[in-house]
């Protein structure tokens, strides 16, 4: 079609036609990405109908969340090979993404079981339950054999933190080993653990005590007490290390009598 037949657009009638404002014609202008046919004598910009396809499909682009200076380099000089060579890079972000938003998803998720179950559990009382096997990622032991002392729990967390260079808020509990258990031993930890999914270390299914305490972290040495003497008043002795798991914590409230930790051991009838 020869240019001069074609029907011209204001910048205002242009921006119309594809529903956006005009202060992006001009910043597409400005940044010599998109720009208008012609300008007149009077400083007016016009946009031709030829100039439609290809703006809708930059538009098109953007809402895909395809950067300007990609656009800006496919539009140099388009080909099916360079839109191919887009998509596939493209797909490729879009599949990290999407990988990153369940991840917090999953985060989200653990936040609002775990929460729930802290807020409706039974607090005070030792439950023998039968629980399946699960996995867990351990972090390092003490080489020394020492564990980790309480008031080191937070350097221990970060190390943890690096070691298995964790995103976002992970949820990590605490294991005591069964010889400290058996010896009463509850001022110091083992190692820190998160759970594993399809990963890390197996710990058996089978029958486990149970126990809700709410209350300071300092006071957590009377929860073992409670349930060790739980576990051996209803016939059972530990059979495994201890499980240690915050759900309700400092991230939901700074008042340490409404801490839910869970306690969670493996048990044998005598």
């Amino acid at each position: 079609m020869d240019r001069k037949e074609e029907k011209l657009y204001t910048t205002g009638a242009f921006a119309r036609y594809f529903g956006i404002k005009k202060d992006t014609l001009f910043y597409y202008d400005q940044i010599g990405l998109f720009s208008p046919a012609a300008v007149g004598k009077n400083g007016y910009r016009y946009y031709n109908a030829s100039q439609i396809p290809p703006f809708g499909t930059l538009l098109s682009l953007r809402e895909m969340n395809v950067p300007i200076e990609k656009i800006r380099a496919y539009f140099e000089a388009p080909s099916p090979e360079k839109l191919e060579e887009m998509a596939r890079e493209q797909i490729g972000l879009l599949e990290e993404e999407i990988r990153r938003r369940k991840e917090i998803q999953k985060g989200f998720q653990e936040i609002l079981e775990e929460t729930e179950e802290g807020r409706a559990a039974l607090k005070g009382q030792v439950m023998i339950q039968r629980l399946p096997a699960k996995r867990f990622i351990y972090s390092k032991a003490d080489p020394r054999g020492q564990g980790i002392q309480i008031h080191k729990w937070w350097e221990a967390y970060d190390d943890f933190i690096r070691e298995r260079n964790l995103k976002g808020l992970v949820s990590i509990g605490s294991l005591i080993a069964k010889e400290r258990l058996l010896r009463g031993q509850f001022d110091r930890v083992e190692r820190l653990f998160i759970p594993g999914g399809a990963r890390g270390t197996l710990r058996e299914g089978g029958e486990y005590a149970v126990f809700y305490f709410q209350g300071a972290y300092e006071k957590i040495q009377d929860a073992y007490r409670a349930l060790l003497e739980g576990i051996q008043r209803q016939g059972f002795e530990p059979d495994g290390d201890a499980y240690e798991e915050y759900l309700i914590s400092e991230l939901a409230t700074e008042d340490e009598t409404r801490f839910v930790t869970r306690l969670t051991v493996k048990v044998r009838p005598f």
